[in-house]
């Protein structure tokens, strides 16, 4: 939403917004000319032309509300970002995981071929200082969220869909009905462009056999047509040998860790490839990359620890994140949970136990509710009881509040060891005040 709203503002258009509480990115938005309101009120419309708004805000919202009895135009954030790239060519990235950190790396390397493309992203890519850019080339990048649906605003676009589990059966119910979302989204695809999936995993071939597009896969199996040999970590990323359609490129350096994070990087030659842009080049572009805030990002070092915070918040991601943590570094691994949403704890409980197998101690905060009421059937303390259960003999605790885990932090942690922070809440604050003492 502050993309889109730096956007508009850039335009020329008088725009304003609320949020329920302050953040650094309201900060940002008043800086740069936007009306913020803090806290949700019919006033704050003011007199607006056009309200925006997203799946996070509920019907009874005031301001929805307002806006409905004003006869005001009201579109979701969707229509109006389909709106935005519409004069593109675009690429829409969809998934359960990856989304933001592929959409970053397509944008990276599109930029270093000199595409200079439009750029929307669900987090801050490094590459460009922003969660958005407005780029004078005729490519638009940008994240494409299943969650509510809301990817089949984008008809028309080539597609990346990076991966498809079991995930935000709040909007959706069931399992295949997301997977029927994925399936008209991508028959939703540009007959004339491509659509770019995962390898080794049968539904998202299946969901691209839907797809009026040309189809081409990626991943680490050989057998796909952009694929990786030869992995190898180094200090702080990796080199690998992209393989395309069976022909092996140069060496490429891939500045951050993790076989997940390789396939995002296949995507991205992929896209560049599908695109008719030079491979080799594609592939030597990777090394630019700088990542996106949250994602494995280094917040600092103190006592001789180091603190690094991650978005991951499904099971999976967990498990990806501290995998590859734990084989790139081998340090004692300290994970610091936030979990996102009553439904996804409650419908994921049974996956969430076995997350943590690579972490030698976890610690369980309080739920993140989000957009969320309490439901009375899953909580903190019944995740964490699971958690206990299926790792024996480490230590497990469940801590309500920030500084109770600030507190344990400091009395286990060791020299030498890393300590992270997952979630997609306000997580990230542990780390910080882990970091800089004065925050606490």
């Amino acid at each position: 939403m502050s993309a889109l709203a730096s956007t508009l503002r850039g335009w020329g258009m008088t725009v304003s917004g609320s949020d329920r509480a302050d953040s650094p990115t309201l900060e940002n938005l008043r800086r740069t000319g936007i009306t913020v309101h803090v806290g949700q009120s019919p006033a704050n419309l003011g007199d607006a032309d056009l309200v925006v708004y997203t799946t996070a805000i509920p019907d009874d919202n005031p301001e929805l509300q307002a806006a409905w009895a004003r006869g005001l135009e009201i579109w979701h954030r969707s229509r109006l970002l389909a709106t935005l790239v519409a004069d593109k060519r675009r690429i829409a990235i969809a998934g359960t995981h990856g989304k933001s950190s592929t959409t970053s790396m397509v944008a990276t390397v599109l930029a270093a071929l000199g595409q200079d493309p439009t750029l929307f992203v669900g987090g801050l890519s490094h590459n460009f200082g922003s969660n958005y850019h407005l780029g004078s080339g005729e490519i638009a990048v940008f994240e494409a969220c299943e969650s509510d649906r809301s990817f089949l605003a984008y008809a028309g676009c080539s597609q990346v869909i990076t991966s498809i589990e079991a995930d935000h059966l709040d909007q959706h119910g069931t399992v295949e009905n997301l997977i029927q979302a994925f399936r008209d989204f991508a028959a939703s695809a540009d007959p004339e462009g491509f659509v770019a999936y995962a390898s080794r995993v049968p539904v998202l071939a299946e969901v691209a056999a839907c797809a009026p597009a040309r189809r081409v896969s990626y991943g680490l199996d050989p057998a796909a047509d952009y694929s990786a040999r030869e992995i190898e970590p180094l200090d702080g990323g990796i080199r690998f040998t992209p393989v395309v359609r069976g022909k092996a490129l140069p060496p490429a350096l891939l500045p951050v860790i993790g076989d997940h994070n390789v396939r995002n990087a296949l995507a991205a030659l992929a896209v560049a490839t599908e695109l008719g842009l030079p491979p080799g080049e594609a592939a030597a572009a990777l090394a630019s990359y700088r990542g996106v805030e949250r994602r494995f990002e280094t917040l600092g070092e103190r006592d001789g620890y180091q603190v690094i915070d991650d978005y991951a918040h499904h099971p999976t991601e967990i498990k990806v994140t501290l995998a590859a943590a734990k084989r790139h570094y081998g340090r004692r691994l300290i994970a610091i949970f936030q979990p996102h949403l009553y439904s996804r704890t409650r419908d994921l409980l049974d996956e969430f136990g076995d997350a943590f197998a690579d972490a030698d101690a976890i610690i369980i905060a309080d739920i993140y509710a989000a957009r969320e009421a309490p439901s009375g059937d899953v909580s903190s303390e019944s995740l964490y009881r699971l958690v206990k259960q299926r790792n024996p003999g480490k230590p497990v605790v469940y801590l309500p509040t920030f500084a109770a885990i600030v507190a344990y932090v400091q009395q286990i942690a060791q020299p030498g060891d890393m300590v992270l922070t997952l979630g997609a809440g306000d997580i990230r604050k542990v780390g910080e005040m882990l970091v800089s003492p004065e925050k606490a």
